[in-house]
């Protein structure tokens, strides 16, 4: 009988212990909850745009940074939100966007946040007197001499032609404009902003940066050549190493080339004695053969980072490993 009570007082203090530590851990799971709610989320619309983020604000107390979805193939022109990235941007305080024209949706992310801060990297080196000079560097994008009679389908494969070539981070000078662009924004206009970690975080990623990307020697082998590109991205690429475009094809998953377009641009590799041309493998793979097949050029498939690791050294990584595949190539 003794031993009958026994059990059920063990039983009973067995629940309470139980009982006491899930109320505990469940009443710190909600303060953690709450805290979380009292960050400031920070959602970014592609991945150069979420490098740089991630580095201003890595070990800033208070800040959350989170990338939208990405596709894993295709244009990030025609990239169209999920109902994830609306339930996002619905918590979020501050959307960071590369701008010129990348985001097709961000009038509809306008309409449907008004209250939503938006940081433009685009728009900041186009229009602040920070950035006097930097903005030389943009690119406007040319309408292309392609052999199409059927002028419809020729506007309809130029769906994403915005009138700015907006893949700036592919100049490493115009990226860390992006960087200060976006670090100028989230500091606001706080009286001691360079003593804030932002600012910290800000001038230690711009000195990495200008420390770390290595395009030593390609100055003096690429500056002034002829180079061909079979994507826009790499306008960016053969600026920032000093190069001359004198031909380009802008291809991708919908892309339709047609025989006339290609002969031209193999005359123009031709003509211009165009010994590198940057493509991006999974859209120029079959021309790159074709070029170096019928002329002398070179095909360097490069990186355009659309498409990640998410990691923060990304960025330099990537960029390195472009101007080392160039490097090899001459």
């Amino acid at each position: 009988m003794k031993n009958k009570y026994l059990f059920v007082l063990l039983l009973l203090i067995s629940i309470t212990v139980v009982c006491s530590i899930g109320t505990f851990f469940y009443v710190k799971l909600n303060n953690e909850q709450t805290t979380n709610d009292d960050e400031i989320l920070v959602m970014t619309s592609c991945n150069p745009v979420y490098i740089a983020t991630l580095n201003i604000l890595d070990g800033v107390e208070g800040y959350k940074v989170q990338n939208l979805s990405q596709p894993t193939t295709g244009c990030l022109h025609d990239y169209t939100l999920t109902t994830e990235d609306m339930k996002n941007l619905s918590k979020a305080d501050v959307l960071v966007v590369n701008g010129g024209g990348m985001e097709g949706y961000l009038d509809d992310v306008v309409a449907a946040y008004p209250d939503l801060k938006i940081i433009d990297t685009y728009e900041a080196i186009e229009h602040s007197n920070g950035f006097i000079g930097m903005n030389e560097l943009l690119i406007e994008e040319e309408e292309l001499d392609h052999d199409h009679e059927d002028e419809e389908a020729h506007e309809e494969e130029h769906h994403h032609d915005h009138g700015a070539n907006s893949h700036i981070w592919m100049d490493d000078r115009l990226y860390a404009c992006q960087v200060a662009a976006i670090a100028n924004e989230l500091m606001g206009p706080n009286p001691n902003r360079e003593e804030t970690p932002i600012s910290k975080n800000f001038f230690e990623y711009s000195n990495k940066l200008e420390d770390e990307i290595d395009k030593q020697g390609l100055d003096v082998a690429v500056a002034n050549e002829n180079v061909a590109i079979l994507h826009e991205a790499f306008a960016y690429t053969a600026q920032s190493l000093g190069a001359n475009v004198v031909a380009t094809m802008d291809l991708d998953e919908e892309r339709q080339v047609s025989a006339g377009e290609v002969s031209a641009f193999l005359d123009e590799i031709k003509e211009h004695n165009v010994k590198l041309v940057f493509a991006e493998y999974d859209y120029g793979n079959a021309m790159g053969k074709l070029i170096e097949e019928q002329t002398d050029a070179k095909v360097v498939y490069l990186e355009t980072l659309v498409h990640g690791t998410y990691d923060k050294d990304s960025y330099i990584f990537v960029q390195n490993n472009n101007y080392m595949k160039i490097k090899e190539t001459l």
